[in-house]
């Protein structure tokens, strides 16, 4: 069985919720100007983590959901703990070769849309932020997206696992059933 089809048969609880989730967080920023309707789509930012971590936690058969729902949670403390957008940190946008905003665009949404430009001394909870340049690509990232790269980088570990699983039981209950085998 080749890996596209193992990962194809690994059994997910509530995907569609999980796209739900996605779309509620990303679509709202992606359709209107970073600073417009702010308050609704930090409800919708709440509101899709919310529904994250609860489809998530139905899918735990999974070690790898148990890894990407504590990213989750460690993103979603960032977030609900500075009023519902992930905080920057400007220094660490400087050090990833961002662009640098002025003083005058803290606590202001940033061009990206889903975050907040916050100096460390104003941010609830810093270390859980976005704090961690990475100049290669360009961006700023948190510890709970680390840990949800972890998180996907298991599941496929674990996806392309799962179906070799799978076709062994088969394959044992064939021989022992048809052929009369015993293992």
């Amino acid at each position: 069985m080749s890996v596209a089809r193992n990962i194809a048969s690994v059994k997910i609880r509530l995907g569609w919720l999980i796209i739900l989730a996605f779309f509620l967080q990303v679509m709202p920023f992606a359709l209107s100007a970073p600073s417009s309707f702010v308050e609704l789509k930090k409800s919708l930012v709440v509101l899709s983590y919310m529904l994250l971590l609860w489809a998530l936690s139905r899918n735990f058969h999974l070690w790898s959901m148990r890894i990407l729902a504590l990213g989750t949670v460690l993103n979603f403390a960032a977030i609900a703990a500075n009023g519902g957008l992930m905080p920057v940190s400007p220094e660490a946008r400087l050090h990833a070769g961002m662009p640098a905003i002025g003083e005058s665009g803290f606590g202001k949404v940033l061009p990206e849309g889903t975050s907040v430009l916050l100096p460390v001394d104003q941010t609830n909870l810093w270390f859980l932020s976005d704090i961690i340049p990475v100049s290669f690509v360009g961006g700023v990232f948190s510890p709970g997206d680390i840990v949800i790269g972890v998180g996907l980088l298991l599941f496929f570990v674990e996806a392309a696992r799962w179906g070799k699983t799978d076709s062994e039981k088969r394959r044992a209950t064939y021989q022992q059933v048809v052929m009369g085998e015993k293992r």
